[in-house]
């Protein structure tokens, strides 16, 4: 089951399913709409009218990136939806082709990550200014948490249901960048396994970019966290 959370993209979500439906058939997705002022919501439930796979999680106002995921990924923990969950963006940024390749090698893995620092990985529509501080930061994070990914701040992973089981996600409060972070950290410390692949990332070409120097700051702040607990121990 793929988790996609939303916050004004009714123009990109009628693309996004016809290409996960293309490349994954009729695998089940469930978008996390945080009050979306331009209608994402309605747009989504115009499609479920046709498509019985497509579920929608409405929250009451914009809770951020990183609630929507726990929330999307408690969900389907509690009812027991399914046997592993594909974090994905709705800004057309991760690749649906690829669903197939991510689908195939969680059969056999814990958490699989799509990534850009592997070989044959990368990003396009990026210039050098932003492929620098993207690196950079990656391997700050690595540095400091001590987790074997090269893309730490990688947003489109799947997770088997079992491993989810074994943290506490009420524990995981950032958003943004350090939420995909924290997510690493936590499985890394409850002894997940992980595997990397490579993909191209895309820069949305619709929409508006949800990235601030709020989120900024917390992904600077999250690995300084992470030494510190792990020198601490805990």
């Amino acid at each position: 089951m793929l988790i996609i959370p939303t916050y004004n993209e009714h123009d990109n979500v009628a693309v996004l399913v016809s290409r996960i439906r293309k490349a994954a058939g009729t695998e089940p997705i469930l978008f996390v709409d945080d009050h979306s002022p331009d209608g994402t919501a309605d747009e989504i439930r115009r499609i479920q009218a046709t498509d019985a796979s497509i579920y929608l999680l409405p929250r009451p106002g914009k809770g951020g990136y990183g609630s929507a995921c726990r929330d999307g990924i408690k969900k389907v923990l509690r009812e027991n939806l399914a046997d592993y969950v594909i974090q994905s963006d709705a800004d057309l940024s991760h690749p649906p082709e690829l669903l197939p390749r991510m689908i195939e090698l969680l059969k056999t893995n814990q958490v699989v990550i799509g990534s850009r620092y592997v070989k044959g990985g990368g990003a396009q529509n990026w210039d050098i200014r932003r492929r620098a501080l993207s690196f950079g930061a990656n391997l700050y994070a690595r540095s400091f948490t001590g987790v074997p990914v090269h893309d730490m701040t990688a947003g489109f992973v799947g997770y088997r249901t079992e491993v989810l089981r074994k943290i506490d996600l009420d524990s995981i409060q950032s958003e943004g960048y350090a939420f995909l972070m924290e997510m690493k950290f936590n499985l890394h410390r409850g002894g997940a396994r992980f595997c990397e692949f490579p993909i191209i990332f895309c820069e949305r070409e619709a929409g508006k970019s949800k990235f601030n120097q709020k989120i900024l700051f917390e992904g600077m702040r999250f690995p300084l966290k992470a030494l510190r607990r792990r020198i601490s121990g805990r």
